[in-house]
């Protein structure tokens, strides 16, 4: 028998799940009754991280706020590759889409220099970012054991070298959709400056990650060997001066 406790603590977590699926800030600011419930109540903690698993999302918490995102694969929340192209502006292909997938990746191995989640920098450039790219890209190019790389990650780097290659260089500020590598780039960061996942200031140049960004990164090395998956793989493909 399911008791009225039960029912309250149930009450409590979809609360916050509810706040939380309509893009309302849970914090210790904001609807901070909720945060509160989470934080204080362990009950209440448990409850909406058993409900989230059940939906395929995850609920991190990180500077007194909460945050949400989907699971890896799910069906239910996640995006399909053609949802994700329709997202990202001037992105038409796939191998577009995983090119942009990569940009993402060296961007996380960039800020957070020993790919754990207790060294991070604060900003990166974008012209950094660029050429962190086409660094990364041309150590994929000249693996004799691409196609056997790809494999065994599950990712079609071959394809992401030629989309890369094919876009030429182009002075930051040249606007070009995604004609150019900083243009491209920058569409990416558009991209996830309107995810909430970073701040963009295209004036000055440069890539904050936010509190969003940062929690979602700590809890995903929290959960997983990080020196057998594919940012690791990317993080080794840095060039060390």
């Amino acid at each position: 028998m399911i008791t009225s406790e039960t029912f309250d603590v149930l009450d409590e977590a979809l609360a916050i799940l509810k706040a939380l699926l309509q893009g309302e800030e849970v914090s210790k600011n904001r609807n901070g009754l909720l945060y509160e419930k989470y934080r204080y109540r362990t009950d209440v903690e448990e409850m909406l991280n058993h409900i989230a698993t059940k939906l395929e999302l995850r609920v991190f918490s990180g500077n007194d706020k909460l945050f949400i995102c989907p699971e890896v694969g799910s069906r239910l929340f996640g995006w399909t590759n053609e949802e994700m192209r329709n997202k990202i502006s001037y992105i038409t292909t796939n191998n577009e889409l995983f090119t942009g997938y990569f940009v993402i990746m060296t961007f996380i191995t960039m800020f957070y220099k020993e790919a754990y989640p207790d060294t991070p920098i604060a900003y990166i450039k974008i012209g950094d970012l660029v050429e962190g790219v086409s660094q990364r890209i041309e150590t994929l190019f000249n693996m004799e054991d691409l196609e056997a790389v790809s494999q065994e990650n599950q990712f079609d780097f071959a394809e992401i070298c030629k989309v890369w290659q094919r876009l030429p260089d182009a002075r930051e500020g040249v606007a070009g959709g995604k004609n150019d590598k900083v243009a491209f780039v920058e569409n990416i960061c558009r991209f996830l400056s309107a995810e909430k996942l970073i701040i963009l200031e295209l004036n000055q140049r440069i890539i904050y990650p936010t509190e969003r960004f940062k929690s979602i990164i700590w809890n995903y090395y929290e959960d997983r060997d990080n020196r057998k998956d594919l940012l690791s793989f990317v993080k080794s493909l840095e060039v060390v001066s």
